[in-house]
């Protein structure tokens, strides 16, 4: 019996447009009248996760920046919040230098940095914040000492594999480093990852592994699909994403997560 399902936002429920299909709605509402627990696992920030938070009805605390913040929303309380050093900050900020067309983001709580505007505003709103980004030309005292929840780096696809390899040698066993969008390679404090972050809600929520529906599209979201009883990954989702699943749902133009859902959750196949 699935007693909790989470699920990632975008590629997965949610689309460009910032809504989420009528049907994956609708099954939602009916497992949750069944008494199963959902919740979304999301690189996104508390305040960014708000309104979908609120459009789904979450009756679980949310994993939000990558499993860096477990939020209540119901309760308005942060569960647990882990953050990189200022250390490994400013660290990673000068290793960046060395690669011009890395474009680094800073995020501390409900603000990001930016060395330059190196898109439009627009493209700041709909993929990482809702408040326009602070220009600081020098990241590393942007903060003013203080430890930073996780820094994204905004890479030309192309030059999205070189990234990785980069940042998790330089890294190794003091960061976690994702891709979470073709565009996005995200350095994340050693404890937040989405499948940690499942691990704590679940613990909270007094429910076993085998209980858990993880539905994910991404690199960020393979240790969720791997710790959950079932993982599940988008059609439209990455090669690794779809490795780390016991099964491939339609893409998110096909309703997958509403399948998913269905599935393993309303009609109990396994």
């Amino acid at each position: 019996m699935i007693k909790l399902i989470a699920f990632d936002l975008d590629g997965t429920a949610l689309h460009t447009n910032r809504t989420i299909a009528p049907r994956v709605l609708s099954t939602i509402e009916q497992a949750k009248a069944r008494g199963i627990y959902v919740t979304i696992a999301t690189g996104r920030s508390v305040n960014t996760t708000r309104p979908f938070a609120a459009m789904v009805g979450l009756t679980a605390p949310a994993i939000c920046t990558q499993g860096g913040y477990i939020y209540d929303y119901v309760h308005e309380a942060t569960l647990h919040h882990f953050t990189l050093t200022n250390d490994l900050t400013c660290e990673l900020l000068t290793l960046a230098d060395q690669y011009p067309h890395w474009h680094a983001v800073l995020y501390h709580g409900e603000t990001i940095y930016v060395s330059r505007l190196a898109y439009d505003r627009d493209f700041y709103f709909r993929w990482l914040i809702e408040t326009p980004p602070i220009i600081s030309k020098n990241l590393c005292n942007a903060l003013s000492g203080q430890a930073s929840d996780k820094i994204l780096f905004v890479i030309d696809p192309k030059h999205t594999v070189e990234a990785n390899i980069v940042l998790r040698q330089a890294t190794a066993g003091r960061a976690v480093v994702v891709q979470s969008h073709a565009m996005f390679v995200e350095v994340n404090p050693l404890e937040a990852h989405k499948g940690a972050g499942l691990a704590r809600v679940a613990q909270h929520l007094g429910i076993a592994r085998n209980e858990i529906l993880a539905i994910g599209d991404q690199e960020n979201d393979k240790t969720m699909l791997e710790w959950a009883g079932i993982g599940v990954a988008m059609g439209n989702g990455s090669d690794i994403a779809k490795a780390a699943a016991n099964w491939i749902a339609p893409s998110i133009h096909d309703d997958g997560v509403a399948v998913a859902i269905e599935r393993f959750a309303l009609a109990g196949q396994v």
